[in-house]
């Protein structure tokens, strides 16, 4: 199975690297933003949501030769909406909720009804 990135909020259209982000460390927080330029995605810089496209299709194609292969959209385990109930502490990492609440749908969608790896008869 190929899973595409959860959803991060700075890097959806920003192309990275993270860095710390100086401000929130002054201010005693520990969070991180995207430092890649949203203009440099014309050059080929690769953001969030252009990796989960290409890995899609790249996925899609492949597994034409091979039932075996399947593609998850990892924004289908945490996306935009989950964020605004569970945001990413520090804009970049999920906490023990968020990575329950991913796990949760990763074995609802992988394992159950025609997940990938569904049990068979």
């Amino acid at each position: 199975m190929a899973l595409s990135p959860i959803f991060c909020p700075i890097h959806e259209d920003a192309p990275g690297p993270g860095a710390f982000d100086t401000d929130a460390l002054r201010n005693g927080h520990l969070q991180f933003v995207a430092t890649g330029n949203p203009a440099d995605r014309a050059a080929g810089k690769l953001t969030l949501r252009a990796i989960r496209a290409e890995l899609k299709d790249i996925v899609t194609k492949r597994a034409a030769e091979d039932q075996h292969l399947h593609y998850l959209d990892g924004s289908e385990l945490y996306g935009e909406a989950d964020y605004a109930e569970l945001p990413l502490p520090d804009r970049l990492h999920p906490d023990a909720a968020t990575h329950r609440l991913i796990g949760e749908r990763f074995a609802k969608k992988s394992f159950t009804n025609n997940g990938a790896f569904a049990p068979t008869a």
